[in-house]
């Protein structure tokens, strides 16, 4: 139980130890500063092995009794320059008052380690002091090229050529320029003074001048206005009667145009008129002989189409009529030509045979009143009637068997008998 009371006071003793350790060396840097760790040699890029590390915004651990830490601000440092008895180009001396804003370099690349060789430990008025002495050397150097009315007219463009040459300088101390401005340039002998009055002489004698001649001109230009104005009021009548004359010229002109116009208009009336009125007349024509195809040509076409029609329907059927009597006519030939036949078919045509018979006798005999006379004998009366008819039937039996070679009397033999009035079929 002891053993572990001091182990686990010995880990709370160790845990103690490192926060400490870790708060006392610990350094944080804020981003306004940069922190120098000096005491190991640490490998650079450029210059090789150094004897210091560089922290910029973050934190690190200092190596006890080893780095020793210090700090430069990245702040801006301005300084108040004030120039005096700067010689311009032709011995004039001239005072100068300019504000300007440095600063230190926060990177390697512009600067930092120029800045930390000559500034680590010093305060922000000895960077002032050194910037103030580049400036202001630079300043007299340029104010020796160039007149002091062209300095003090040209200010902006002076603090832009010392910035421009105080650049370098700066840089190679670690610094840069943030701005520069130039706030008077004035001089102790009243040069810029003089300058400006005989500036102002100049302008206002310019002015007069400029006035004068305004006013010459200005009488100049009236008059001539004047005359041009004259000029004009003479051009602009001249150009009224002109535009009269001219348009009655185009009245003219106009007129004589509608006229022949009209005229042309009723030559043309004329001729539409006459033209529509032969139209009118081709279309009548036309009309008569639509008409008169429409009810004489069409219908006459159409009734000589039926008549051919026609004709070659009933040839058609004549022709097929003959052909179908030929055909029965042969079938019957045939049928004729058969033994049997010829009984059949005079069997089926002896009641129309009968029929003709009957007609004959009808045709021939007229009685509407029958008288019987004896004649004592000599072949008159009914008996000579009756003789008469039956004679007429003989002769037409005889004829049918002339002409057909068939024996109607013998058929009517063979196949029939008389018994009791009546006929029965002979078995």
């Amino acid at each position: 139980m002891n053993v572990e009371m001091v182990s686990i006071f010995l880990g709370v003793l160790a845990l103690m130890i490192i926060i400490i350790y870790i708060k006392a060396n610990m350094k944080i840097c804020s981003p306004n500063e940069v922190m120098i760790f000096s005491g190991r040699k640490v490998k650079d890029k450029d210059k090789g092995a150094i004897g210091y590390r560089v922290i910029k915004g973050g934190r690190a651990l200092k190596v006890p009794l080893v780095e020793t830490v210090q700090t430069i601000s990245l702040n801006t440092v301005p300084i108040e320059m004030d120039v005096v008895g700067a010689l311009t180009r032709g011995t004039i001396p001239v005072n100068v008052k300019a504000m300007a804003n440095v600063k230190v370099a926060g990177t390697m690349e512009k600067g930092l380690g120029n800045a930390i060789e000559r500034f680590l430990g010093k305060s922000q008025s000895a960077i002032a002091i050194t910037a103030r002495e580049i400036l202001e050397g630079t300043l007299r150097g340029i104010l020796s090229t160039m007149e002091p009315e062209e300095a003090n007219a040209n200010r902006v463009a002076l603090a832009r050529q010392v910035s421009g040459e105080a650049i370098e300088d700066l840089e190679r101390m670690g610094l840069i320029l943030d701005t520069l401005k130039i706030q008077q340039i004035s001089d102790d002998k009243g040069y810029l003074e003089a300058i400006a009055r005989k500036k102002n002489a100049e302008v206002h004698r310019d002015a007069r001048i400029v006035e004068a001649s305004s006013d010459a001109e200005a009488s100049q230009k009236e008059s001539e206005g004047k005359k041009i104005a004259e000029v004009a009021a003479i051009e602009a009548r001249k150009a009224i009667i002109e535009s009269e004359m001219s348009f009655r010229i185009q009245r003219a002109e106009w007129e004589s145009e509608a006229n022949r116009s009209e005229e042309k208009a009723k030559v043309a009336g004329e001729i539409s008129r006459m033209e529509e009125m032969t139209t009118l007349e081709e279309r009548k024509v036309e009309t008569n002989r639509l008409k008169y195809e429409a009810e004489v040509v069409i219908p006459a076409a159409a009734e000589k189409e039926a008549r051919s029609m026609k004709a070659a329907g009933d040839a058609a059927f004549t022709f097929e009529e003959g052909k179908a009597k030929a055909e029965a006519l042969r079938l019957l030939r045939e049928q004729w030509e058969m033994e049997d036949s010829k009984e059949l078919f005079m069997i089926q045509m002896l009641p129309e045979l009968v029929q003709k018979v009957t007609d004959v006798i009808s045709s021939n005999l007229s009685v509407e009143r029958l008288t019987v006379v004896d004649n004592g004998g000599n072949g008159g009366g009914l008996p000579h009637v009756v003789g008469s008819l039956a004679g007429s039937v003989n002769a037409f039996f005889e004829q049918m068997r002339t002409l057909t070679g068939m024996d109607i009397a013998r058929i009517i033999e063979e196949r029939h008998h008389i018994s009791g009035g009546g006929i029965t079929t002979k078995k």
